[in-house]
């Protein structure tokens, strides 16, 4: 797999006879135009969805959309909890913790997550009841993965503080992943170095992505 990190939550995979694209809307995209590409938006928040999609010049391209993007185009709508077929893709979605979807793509044998804002979102000024109902429920979808993950794309988010990895050090410990590729960023690749420091529990020795810039390309 090439995996290139765009921007913030966005990304390019490029496999052997597929490109899957996530929640682009910045960064330079370098699109082999030989092979088919897969478009898949996991909300329709300004960060994670851009109509600039629609003008991606490739004559084989197909795109995957949460059903709450109101900008209606010839596209597969999804909603949480439900499973589809697209072509030879098997694409899950799990309901996140904010608006929308995360995807489990199973593709040429490889199973790739993509979180979009699944995540354990815990602010200190919100109410004890809210925060509650964030760690329920990101716990439960987490949960229910039984899959083995090959590549897991998860939310690390420095607003968070000192909480930034709570969702990615729940899903270290449930879930059986072989990389994960921390997104969110929102261009703070200092957040990088700080993940370093963190000693993590991994139980299943998952291999960490470090993104450093923009447009980070990395082979596994």
């Amino acid at each position: 797999m090439k995996v290139t990190h765009l921007y913030h939550s966005g990304c390019l995979i490029e496999l052997e006879h597929h490109q899957l694209l996530f929640d682009y809307y910045q960064g330079d995209l370098n699109i082999n135009t030989d092979k088919p590409l897969y478009v898949f938006v996991s909300h329709s928040h300004y960060d994670h969805y851009s109509s600039k999609i629609f003008k991606i010049k490739h004559n084989n391209i197909h795109y995957i959309l949460s059903d709450d993007i109101k900008d209606k185009h010839q596209a597969l709508y999804v909603k949480a909890h439900q499973t589809y077929q697209k072509d030879d893709i098997k694409i899950s979605a799990l309901l996140s913790t904010d608006l929308g979807v995360a995807y489990i793509v199973e593709v040429e044998n490889k199973v790739i997550y993509f979180a979009g804002d699944l995540h354990w979102w815990h602010w200190d000024d919100e109410p004890v009841e809210d925060n509650e109902w964030q760690r329920i429920t990101y716990q439960k979808e987490i949960d229910n993965i039984n899959k083995n993950i090959d590549l897991a794309c998860i939310v690390v988010d420095k607003r968070q503080e000192n909480d930034y990895i709570l969702g990615l050090q729940y899903f270290m410990e449930k879930v059986h992943s072989r990389y994960i590729l921390p997104i969110h960023y929102f261009g703070n690749y200092t957040i990088s170095n700080d993940l370093k420091k963190e000693h993590l529990n991994n139980p299943y020795q998952a291999k960490i992505l470090y993104v450093n810039h923009k447009n980070q390309i990395f082979d596994i």
